[in-house]
Order: C-alpha cells, then sequence, then structure tokens
C-alpha cells in the first residue's frame, strides 16, 4: 500500500470515529433506542456526511446477486482488502468450498408473450414445456403455478410434494418475485438434498393459468474456493464482530447495511485499542457444492469448526425496524439493558455458536423484513439505524460473557467438565412438522420439549442433525437422551 493509501486508512478510521459516535457521545450510559434517532435514506444524506459512513454500503449494493465464488465476490474482496488496510490491523483468508451458482437470464413464455423472473436457488438450468396448472390441481407432466406461502422458506415443500405428484417444473407468483432457497429435503440436514425440479419465482402468472408454456431456467454452477475474510488488531483470541456479503438480488438490509454496520463498529474499536475481530463471511445463503438442505451459514460453518473466538458478535438484516438481540438464555443477563433480547433464530451465522452451546448474539431487524426478504424491494436503508446497530454491538463485544450452568443429572445425563457442551445437549434447535406442508425451527431445552409437546408433532429433528421420531414422536424423549449418552 501506497503512503498516501496508509494516510487515507488513518483519516478515515479518524472520521469514522466521529461519526459513529453521532448521535451517542464517548461513554454516554444512555440507554440504546433507535426510535430516538432520526431516521434518512441514504440518498437524504449531505455527500460529506454519507461517504465515509456508507461507502461499503454502496460498494456492496452495487452487486445484483453478489454470490459465493463469483467473479464480482473476488472484486469486492479485494476491494474491501484495500479499504480496511490500515497500521495495527492483520487480514487472514479462510477458504471454503462452494457450489457457485448464477441466474443467467430466466424467463416465462406465453402464446408469445415472454415474462421476466428470477430462478430459484438454486434450481437447475432446464427448459419445460407444459399446460400452466395450479399446484392443487393434477399437475404430472406439467407446470405447477403456486403462491408463496404465508413463511416463504416452506416454499420447498410446496416443491417437494409437487414434485412427487409428478410435475415437470414450478412457478411461484405475486408480488414481490422473490429469490428463496428450495432444496429437495424435509427439514434441514447436512446431506445433499437438491432442487427437485426447475423453480422460478414471477410477479404475476396467475392470469396465465391453462395455457401452454415454456419456461427458459438459465442458470450456471460450478465448484469453486471462496474466502471469508477476518481482520485484527491482536493476535491473542479476542470477540469477533461478523456479518455476510453474500446477498441476492441488491441486498441492502440482508446484508449489506449489516457488513456496514460491522465495519464500523470494528473500525471504532480499533481507533480505541480494543482487541477485536472482523469477519466478515461468504456463503451465508449458501451453498455447499453437495446442497444440503441445511444449506445456510456454510462459509461461517467452516471458519468457526477451526478457530473460535471467545464472543461472537453477529450483525445480519439491520438498517430497517428495530435491531433485536438474539442470545441463548444464559446470555440474557448480561444484555440486559441494551435493546429487547430474545432467545436466538437459527436463520443467522451465529447458528452454529448456538448449536455447539457457545457465546453468541445476533442483532438483526429480521422480524421487519419479510415484507421484502430476498425481493427487489429490498434496495433501501436508514443510515441512524446503521449507526444505532453499530453502536449496539460495540457495547456488547465489551460485555463479558458468563458460562453457562446446567446439572446434567437433573436430566438423566453424567456431569461433563466442558459447561457449553453440557448446555447444548440440553439448549438446542429441534425441527418440528406438525404436517409435512410446514415446519418450525425452536431454540429450546430438548428434554423438557420433547417430554411436554413431543407426542404433538408428526416429525421431530435435531437441527443438522439425525431424526428423532416419525408420527410416534411420543417416544422422541428417550431417543435424545440416548443419543446425548452416546455424544458423552
Amino acid at each position: 500500500m501506497t503512503k498516501c493509501l496508509k494516510s487515507w486508512a488513518r483519516f478515515l478510521l479518524r472520521r469514522l470515529r466521529r461519526i459513529v459516535h453521532h448521535p451517542f457521545s464517548p461513554g454516554s450510559t444512555q440507554h440504546l433506542s433507535a426510535k430516538s434517532a432520526t431516521f434518512n435514506k441514504v440518498t437524504d444524506l449531505k455527500p460529506s456526511l454519507l461517504s465515509p459512513v456508507a461507502e461499503v454500503f454502496k460498494r456492496c449494493t452495487s452487486y445484483s446477486d453478489l454470490v459465493a465464488g463469483s467473479p464480482h465476490e473476488r472484486e469486492f474482496l479485494q476491494w474491501l482488502l484495500a479499504f480496511l488496510d490500515a497500521p495495527s490491523i492483520w487480514f487472514h483468508l479462510s477458504p471454503v468450498e462452494v457450489l457457485h451458482w448464477e441466474d443467467a437470464g430466466t424467463r416465462l413464455e406465453v402464446e408469445g408473450e415472454a415474462l421476466s423472473g428470477l430462478a430459484m436457488p438454486y434450481s437447475p438450468a432446464a427448459s419445460v414445456e407444459g399446460r400452466l396448472v395450479p399446484v392443487d390441481e393434477d399437475v404430472e407432466g406439467n407446470i405447477a403455478v403456486a403462491e408463496f406461502p404465508p413463511d416463504v422458506d416452506d416454499a420447498k415443500y410446496v416443491v417437494i410434494d409437487a414434485a412427487r405428484r409428478g410435475a415437470a417444473a414450478v412457478v411461484f407468483t405475486g408480488r414481490p418475485p422473490r429469490r428463496i432457497v428450495v432444496t429437495g429435503g424435509h427439514g434441514y440436514k447436512f446431506d445433499a438434498a437438491p432442487t427437485p425440479v426447475p423453480v422460478a419465482s414471477f410477479e404475476d402468472v396467475g392470469t396465465y393459468v391453462g395455457r401452454r408454456a415454456r419456461l427458459e431456467v438459465n442458470t450456471r454452477s460450478r465448484v469453486t474456493y471462496s474466502y471469508s475474510l477476518v481482520a485484527f488488531n491482536s493476535f491473542e483470541n479476542t470477540p469477533m464482530i461478523s456479518a455476510h456479503w453474500d446477498h441476492w438480488l441488491v441486498g441492502a438490509t440482508d446484508n449489506c447495511a449489516g457488513v456496514e454496520t460491522a465495519v464500523l463498529a470494528f473500525s471504532e474499536l480499533v481507533a480505541d485499542d480494543v482487541p477485536v475481530a472482523l469477519g466478515l463471511f461468504t456463503a451465508e445463503e449458501g451453498v455447499a457444492p453437495h446442497i444440503p438442505s441445511f444449506y445456510w451459514a456454510w462459509g461461517s460453518l467452516n471458519y468457526l469448526k477451526r478457530w473460535r473466538p471467545t464472543f461472537l458478535v453477529n450483525i445480519d438484516v439491520v438498517g430497517v425496524g428495530t435491531p433485536r438481540i438474539y442470545a441463548a438464555p444464559y446470555l440474557h443477563e448480561v444484555l440486559k439493558g441494551l435493546g429487547p433480547v430474545e432467545d436466538p433464530e437459527a436463520y443467522f451465522d451465529s447458528v452454529h455458536y448456538e448449536r455447539w452451546g457457545l457465546p453468541s448474539v445476533t442483532i438483526s431487524s429480521l422480524k421487519d423484513t419479510w415484507g421484502f426478504y430476498h425481493s427487489p424491494l429490498d434496495a433501501q436503508i436508514e443510515v441512524a439505524n446503521v449507526l444505532y446497530a453499530a453502536e449496539l454491538a460495540k457495547r456488547i463485544v465489551k460485555a463479558k460473557p458468563p458460562a453457562p450452568s446446567v446439572r446434567l443429572e437433573d436430566y438423566g445425563l453424567p456431569p461433563v467438565d466442558d459447561p457449553y457442551l453440557a448446555w447444548s445437549l440440553v439448549y438446542n434447535y429441534l425441527v418440528v412438522f406438525a404436517d409435512f406442508k410446514h415446519s418450525d425451527i425452536v431454540y429450546t431445552d430438548v428434554f423438557r420439549f420433547l417430554r411436554r409437546r413431543g407426542k404433538d408433532y408428526r416429525r421431530i429433528d435435531l437441527l443438522g442433525g439425525p431424526t428423532l421420531c416419525v408420527d410416534r414422536c411420543g417416544e422422541a424423549l428417550e431417543t435424545y437422551r440416548e443419543l446425548s449418552l452416546l455424544r458423552l
């Protein structure tokens, strides 16, 4: 790096420090509140204020479909390395094998008309002809037409059922069109579960039902390597602020704003000589080369299996709404007073730390974004919201997470020395099915849940693990206890 660029980097850190403290004064003990800040769209800010704050966000959102293993991702990674380079900061690139998948153009041709749409990840390339048929009718040999279910992640169950009944392809109709990952397996496991038939999303196909059509899904995929970027200012094991940069479509809140927030918080902590690491992960949206049904958080899994920060503070889907703090119950007390704290959700890069019982937090407004999640409408943020989330991340990083405490003897298990292993045996994620059209992922006391509610479900899986029961779920508790003993 040239002397001029290093001087610019030092200036940038000083500027970031001034901006990130607005509207929060240094050392302030005021209770953080997103509602107390003035919210402005990025485009409303004066250039003098916008440039240093939103530089990462603007660069990130300039790439539509910034996917793992793509040439654009390599370009963005190189830009980030130059942007972050400054005295006292070191870097590590963590490689991970991925399936690079891209949509080169998807359309539906109906009687001379051509509708543009979005291929659903990780749909194979195909050219399919058939009649457009409602998904609940006779779809054999035809193109099934469905609306997105209330929980858009249940789209995969719609596709699995339609493929089982012989559909040649599935198109989802409705506004906005979305890129929702569809795999071919019930639940969420690490086994291969590729998309069973071509799947795409269009704004309005309902008026064409009954007509013959041709669906052209022009996707390309190849196995390659991608890299997560880790920056740090200490060679000791430290807390880490993390975010993922890969995204579908524009990805303003998911997760370019998260990357911006993580960089702001990290830069401020570095300026204050706080030992900290920054983890910018690839492949949160996927995917491993074999396309598992547990497709997300692939890049962070490969990093965190080898390196374990003392505390993971993850940022995913911010910039609008109310950022919430998601954390395991044993962390709630130390986080009290910083903002709304809830039990973990599985949709973030923190999921593996939570599965392992390790201390992690995710800051997210995901609940406020379902209306435009993974759609072209995810295109703007409120900068004050990003500043709030960055300040929140800084305060959480400085907290000292306690070790969890749980008595395995109370659950019929022998004690262990590792408190995190003990916690993960009792508190973990279950995937539960009341029927096979919908599943929920719940973080819970597994023993208590299976004892009280197991019989209410038709199938229960351990997230990323074995199926505990199908139909006879009143017996799932003893199955889980035996599996826990095997782990010990």
